[in-house]
């Protein structure tokens, strides 16, 4: 009864170890994740999870009485005792896990491909990565519990796989040739494993996870909940930023043109009197003189005598350009800002209040393309 776990050996496929020395015990240290990255095959971002590193971390079964669902998967920090959501963590398989994959094990790949590998056996310089369900309650359950690999978003394929130390492999799950109802393990109520995970291509992978278990006296399993969990095999790639909001509205008023004067922010090529930039704020058409954005005035409420003015814009296009009011008493100045107020939904908002109302005043608007 109590835990399994398999010989230590740092090798995935084959002893000796890989590793000169295999410890037993280190220190690691629980990091915020400061990145934001998404990929076509998983959009997840990795801002605000805690990303594991080196730490021995459980992909733990877990059962919740009061929950809907009873059955689910947690992220388990062994290091500290702490069950964690596994939409709140990272599982990082470091760039030091990357190996060549040797003869007589094709079935991960062409010899001499890459292969990032979290070993079986522990490796101070990765991530030490146990599936377990300790905890899970015996009075309920019986026989051996599930997990199967459900989906797999990612750029690469997937392995899970035991070695001994006559190099023998027992692969568990495979999504090279699809993923099936043996795609599983079958962990003992209150067991710990370790298994070798291996990833073909470096890059952000979400695995999706189901539990079951067998209830006692019954020959049919419960169903737990699918759970994703995240994966960073490094190095991630580089996304590039997104092309500024401005270079978009452009090439998507003038298909293909790069530059020329009439793409540039001052011109006015419908000759409507708004340069391309207040266009681009308030989203009309440069092209149509009809289309102009509207700028409009009126008397403000208080009580002093004021005016209020008002100009429509794309909300998420103030990122791309900066919108000013200036008033003066003279078209030769000087000019001084109007305050802005509370913006109302897609409108900016000025108010230029008087001790004493003008006879004249002079009003403009300063449109920049940040």
């Amino acid at each position: 009864m109590g835990s399994i776990s398999m010989p230590l050996f740092c090798n995935p496929f084959s002893w000796p170890p890989r590793q000169a020395v295999c410890q037993a015990a280190y220190w690691a240290c629980l990091l915020a994740a400061p990145w934001a990255w998404a990929s076509d095959t998983a959009q997840s971002s990795l801002t605000n999870r805690i990303a594991f590193t080196r730490q021995h971390v459980d992909i733990r079964m877990v059962f919740r009485a009061d929950a809907d669902t009873p059955i689910t998967v947690q992220i388990r920090d062994g290091d500290r005792g702490i069950n964690y959501p596994a939409t709140n963590t990272v599982l990082v398989v470091a760039e030091q896990a990357k190996l060549a994959i040797p003869g007589g094990f094709e079935m991960f790949g062409p010899e001499g491909s890459p292969l990032w590998v979290l070993p079986q056996s522990q490796d101070p310089a990765l991530l030490f990565l146990g599936f377990s369900s300790e905890g899970f309650p015996r009075d309920r359950f019986d026989g051996r519990l599930r997990l199967q690999l459900k989906e797999v978003h990612g750029p690469g394929s997937v392995f899970l796989w035991q070695a001994d130390s006559g190099g023998a492999v027992t692969l568990r799950i495979n999504s090279k040739d699809g993923l099936d109802a043996d795609d599983r393990i079958e962990p003992l109520i209150n067991g710990h494993d370790h298994y070798n995970l291996g990833f073909t291509t470096a890059g952000l992978y979400e695995l999706v996870f189901q539990p079951s278990a067998r209830t006692l006296g019954s020959e049919t399993f419960l169903l737990g909940e699918s759970v994703p969990i995240l994966f960073a095999v490094e190095p991630l790639p580089v996304v590039p930023p997104p092309p500024p909001l401005w270079q978009n509205w452009v090439q998507a008023q003038w298909p293909g043109v790069v530059s020329t004067d009439e793409v540039q922010p001052e011109a006015d090529p419908d000759q409507d009197g708004e340069p391309n930039i207040a266009e681009f704020l308030s989203g009309t058409n440069p092209r149509d003189p009809s289309s102009r954005p509207l700028f409009k005035y009126s008397p403000g409420s208080g009580f002093a005598p004021s005016l209020v003015f008002e100009l429509p814009v794309v909300t998420e296009r103030l990122n791309g350009a900066r919108v000013d009011l200036e008033s003066a008493a003279t078209l030769m100045g000087p000019w001084t800002p109007v305050p802005s107020i509370t913006p109302i939904g897609a409108t900016v908002r000025w108010e230029d209040s008087f001790a004493t109302p003008p006879n004249t005043r002079f009003y403009r608007r300063r449109i920049t393309k940040l």
